[in-house]
């Protein structure tokens, strides 16, 4: 993961992983270098202009680590190259979700999505997934209509028992990203959300076919959750550890 922007991120916190980025790589640097150099004649400035130099500082320093521009947003308009940009390339693909309550405690379910290798004991159409290191793994699955598909992932945000976010990388013969959210309602209830963006060789004509045959990825998701439900209530529990 790249730490170009790391500093700054800190400084944002949190929320930098719910902006939608909409900026490139080049007018992110541009935002950064704008933000220093206003934050130091502010610093440098005693007059009044001072407050207004070090809130348009910390503006731009905000707009380049996170990749945001809300007056952006609010246009419609996105200026991300999307040859820097791995996944789903402009968000063209087939955007899927859902969600099941678990009786087991947040860390215990993010533990078992962590160790990526135990995903296909829940996930029907994934066959193997094997850790390349601790960001990036190689994945293979059933193909719907054909044999079956390799790719690399990676993940791009995480925050323990709370969130993994991945994406393919680039090449990938199905384009795919995605998060996993898990939100404690209690220590031993977990509310966890899974959204996916998918984009298969053939792009939007290889789903209506796919689905024309009888596979719904919608309906498959939501299979593989209520079946995550299920394994982990009756594994993952605390009570299961102790039972022999």
């Amino acid at each position: 993961m790249s730490t170009t922007f790391q500093p700054v991120r800190k400084l944002v916190g949190r929320s930098f992983s719910r902006l939608q980025m909409n900026l490139g790589l080049t007018e992110r640097l541009g935002s950064i270098l704008a933000g220093g150099a206003l934050i130091t004649a502010g610093l440098l400035n005693r007059r009044m202009s001072r407050a207004l130099l070090l809130g348009a500082g910390a503006g731009f320093l905000v707009r380049g680590a996170t990749g945001h521009c809300p007056l952006y947003d609010r246009l419609g308009i996105d200026h991300l190259d999307k040859r820097e940009r791995d996944g789903v390339p402009g968000n063209r693909g087939l955007k899927i979700e859902y969600a099941v309550e678990v009786q087991c405690p947040a860390p215990e379910l993010y533990q078992f999505w962590r160790n990526i290798e135990q995903l296909p004991r829940i996930l029907r159409h994934v066959e193997t997934v094997e850790p390349v290191d601790a960001w990036h793994s190689h994945w293979v699955a059933r193909g719907p209509l054909g044999p079956a598909l390799e790719w690399d992932a990676e993940i791009i945000n995480e925050h323990e028992n709370e969130l993994i976010a991945w994406q393919s990388v680039h090449g990938a013969s199905l384009q795919n990203a995605g998060s996993v959210r898990f939100e404690a309602f209690s220590d031993s209830a977990t509310y966890v959300k899974v959204c996916i963006e998918l984009q298969p060789v053939g792009g939007t004509a290889a789903i209506a076919l796919a689905r024309l045959f009888g596979t719904d990825p919608q309906r498959e998701l939501e299979e593989d959750l209520e079946r995550f439900k299920d394994f982990a209530e009756r594994e993952l529990t605390p009570s299961s550890h102790s039972v022999e």
